[in-house]
């Protein structure tokens, strides 16, 4: 980090930018430069990107690919488009697209009609690091109903909200990467974000499939969850011990000397945390380098 004092004429406080930095993004006294408040309280600065188009995307899909549809849909909305348009070959079979609930969840700016599927935005994204945050805590609420008030309508509701919340991660994370748009996150934390944001979306749908009377593994799971949380939520904290905490946490979890139908989700959920530890882990030491 770079430490530079501030002057002051007048009631007017001010910095002077690195010199490198202005002719690397060819700052003169005539260009107007964007300031943006970050949530942790930082300003940052970015270079005015001029002419900047929204982008729009079209796509065909002839009939014979109708099938990777959804496919198209989800590449489309995850990247920083303003729009998209899918020409089909064939009419959509909208009963069939509205049933899944990758559409239902996360989707809901889609529009289908006849041969045309499109789509327009009508909504900016947050810090991925705050999307994230709030995953994780629609995980714990999810699974205080699972373990005091189980309620079939409301578990689904918090699954399509945990799915919402892992697709409006991966188009921040993709918008921070390819547009270099405003972001106090280095490309390293967006990586390790977009990861944790996909095994926990992956450990959810395996979630959901657990029985209301298996009450011990689902408060194991919450304490488990409430050390992710912890971790989100002290990020600048995070050592290679509290990496090995977690990881043992989650390894000391009984896991079936056989995997059955009845066991086989607790023994996903297991795997997917031994992912998340990896990725604790490795951001943990990611840390340490840096430092």
């Amino acid at each position: 980090m770079e430490i530079r004092n501030v002057q002051r004429t007048g009631k007017m406080h001010y910095l002077y930018l690195p010199t490198e930095w202005c002719r690397k993004h060819k700052i003169t006294s005539e260009t107007k430069v964007g300031l943006t408040e970050m949530n942790d309280g930082t300003i940052l600065v970015s270079p005015q990107l001029q002419g900047k188009k929204h982008k729009i995307v079209q796509i065909s899909l002839p009939a014979k690919y109708t099938g990777t549809l959804m496919n198209a849909i989800m590449a489309c909305y995850v990247n920083p488009t303003q729009a998209f348009k899918i020409q089909l070959g064939k009419k959509a079979d909208v009963k069939e697209l509205l049933s899944k609930k990758a559409l239902i969840s996360g989707l809901e700016f889609v529009e289908i009609d006849g041969e045309h599927v499109t789509y327009e935005a009508s909504m900016q994204v947050a810090e991925p690091d705050a999307l994230l945050k709030t995953l994780v805590k629609k995980i714990r609420n999810l699974l205080y109903v699972m373990t005091e008030e189980h309620d079939d309508t409301i578990i689904q509701k918090y699954e399509e909200e945990i799915d919402r919340s892992k697709v409006l991660i991966q188009k921040s994370v993709i918008s921070a990467l390819v547009d270099n748009e405003s972001t106090r996150l280095k490309a390293i934390e967006l990586h390790y974000t977009m990861q944790m944001a996909i095994e926990l979306e992956r450990l959810v749908d395996h979630l959901i499939q657990i029985k209301e009377k298996d009450k011990i593994f689902l408060r194991q799971l919450q304490q488990v969850i409430d050390l992710i949380k912890d971790v989100l939520e002290n990020i600048d904290e995070l050592t290679t011990l509290k990496a090995a905490h977690f990881t043992q946490t989650v390894m000391e979890m009984p896991e079936p000397a056989k995997i059955t139908g009845r066991n086989y989700h607790r023994a996903r959920i297991k795997g997917y945390l031994m992912n998340l530890a990896e990725v604790i882990f490795d951001w943990s030491v990611t840390k340490l380098a840096q430092n």
